[in-house]
């Protein structure tokens, strides 16, 4: 028997799914609000959450991350009544277990609750667990990133292909190289060819090899990075900067796992791992026939979208903090601690270049910091403090001047009365700004004077496209 909480304003969806569950022999408990939901997630033990959308208190998509976040790490089922093909990929993305849409039938509301129910039986009694992957490297609290780790421990194990994509310095290398230390073949090499930087003219030589005179210059036989991956795993960084010429010639070697050097005879058994990275959208470039579909296929076997910085705050502290610590071992010095202002500053900056600028920027930060014990804003490049100062300038700016709709008695006059949603949430933001602007960047003055749940708040600033400090 499995444990389902059911979060809808609905009374009468919630009885109907209660039904449901209890008929299959399930424990039901009910919400009517987010924040119900949440604690109840939270302080019980719960196996799948069936979440609605548009709720009293917010929207049911900004909470999956928080709920999937919960010490149980529940499967959602999201439903809803205004479905869209947005929300749907939105809801997939953030980790939800099915989209379906109101009016439930008794078939659709079966169908991913016993599914669900019988994952979650498979992973209790899995006689391997997880545990022994290795994250070298890779830390950060929020629930994208766990189940990209999650994904990244299952596979590792297998030969599957993999495919990481995600922005520019999002750690990609690093689950990489996470992957290939997990898996059988971690006593092998670990080959990276950067696509990107390939030669022109001679790509394949580099990848397959080549023989002696093959090409002027050509003094030599060479040997191509691909057999040198053998009994280990290749990976191919910005794979989608491999030339439309190469990329066939690279499938037959996926598919025979024997390659030719340019201007050879014969061929040679290459056998690698493969996973390959990039931050482009590949099936986008396979419609503008600017790469291959039969490769795309055979290159995500597992596929593992990872998370930017932006949005994750609860991540740059941990990650900065793991980077300071990592640079003071190597150099040999003493850790450094954080000020409140260099705190606030790292929560303030949108970080464009995600994980490896931070990383680079924690470097850089106690490489100045000299014989200060303490890490203070000026430590940090002069860049990243103009762009602090600009935003909390602007966000000050902006809510002193934000115009309310024509108020009386401290409500809008009738004339201009907007729908209550609409009303709601222009106060959330408007309060929001004031908050931030207030204290900006002081998280736990935030959360004391707001009443408000860390995840909460976090939540209703990225719904209102807001950061901590104002920005």
């Amino acid at each position: 028997m499995g444990n389902v909480l059911i979060i809808d304003d609905d009374q009468t969806i919630r009885d109907a799914l209660a039904r449901v569950v209890t008929r299959l022999g399930h424990a039901p408990q009910m919400a009517a609000t987010l924040s119900e939901g949440l604690r109840r997630a939270g302080d019980k033990d719960v196996d799948v959450v069936f979440l609605d959308v548009r709720m009293p208190d917010g929207n049911g998509l900004d909470a999956i991350s928080d709920i999937r976040r919960t010490p149980s790490n529940p499967e959602v089922i999201v439903i809803t009544g205004w479905g869209d093909p947005d929300g749907a990929e939105r809801a997939m993305r953030q980790g939800a277990w099915d989209y379906i849409e109101k009016p439930p039938s008794v078939k659709t509301m079966t169908a991913p609750l016993v599914s669900a129910m019988e994952h979650r039986c498979r992973g209790r009694d899995a006689a391997k667990p997880v545990s022994s992957f290795h994250f070298t490297g890779i830390v950060g609290d929020n629930a994208k990133r766990a189940q990209c780790l999650d994904q990244a421990a299952k596979a590792a194990p297998s030969d599957v292909n993999v495919l990481l994509t995600g922005p520019t310095g999002a750690g990609k290398e690093l689950f990489a190289r996470a992957i290939h230390d997990g898996s059988p073949r971690r006593d092998g090499a670990f080959v990276v060819v950067d696509c990107a930087a390939l030669p022109a003219g001679i790509v394949e030589s580099v990848l397959f090899g080549s023989e002696k005179g093959v090409y002027t210059g050509a003094d030599r036989r060479r040997e191509g990075v691909l057999l040198r991956a053998h009994g280990g795993t290749l990976f191919l960084d910005e794979v989608a900067e491999m030339p439309l010429s190469v990329q066939k010639a690279f499938l037959r070697v996926l598919q025979e796992r024997r390659v030719r050097p340019v201007g050879g005879l014969e061929e040679a058994a290459c056998d690698f791992r493969l996973v390959a990275a990039t931050n482009q959208d590949l099936p986008e470039m396979v419609r503008q026939g600017m790469f291959r579909e039969d490769l795309l296929f055979r290159l995500q076997g597992v596929s593992i979208e990872l998370p930017p910085l932006a949005g994750h705050p609860e991540d740059i502290l941990e990650f900065a903090d793991h980077f300071v610590v990592e640079a003071a071992d190597r150099l040999g010095v003493a850790p450094r601690v954080f000020s409140e202002d260099f705190s606030r500053a790292l929560l303030a900056y949108p970080w464009p270049g995600n994980v490896r600028e931070l990383k680079n920027t924690m470097d850089g930060a106690l490489a100045l910091a000299g014989g200060d014990k303490v890490l203070l804003p000026v430590h940090l490049p002069l860049h990243i403090r103009v762009c602090v100062a600009r935003n909390r300038v602007s966000a000050r700016a902006a809510a002193a001047t934000a115009a309310p709709w024509p108020m009386a008695g401290g409500l809008p006059l009738a004339a201009s009365l907007p729908p209550f949603r609409e009303f709601r949430d222009k106060g959330e933001a408007e309060y929001l700004r004031v908050l931030t602007g207030r204290f900006s960047g002081d998280i736990s003055r935030m959360l004391d004077v707001s009443g408000l749940s860390r995840s909460r708040l976090y939540a209703l600033l990225k719904k209102h496209g807001l950061s901590a400090t104002g920005t």
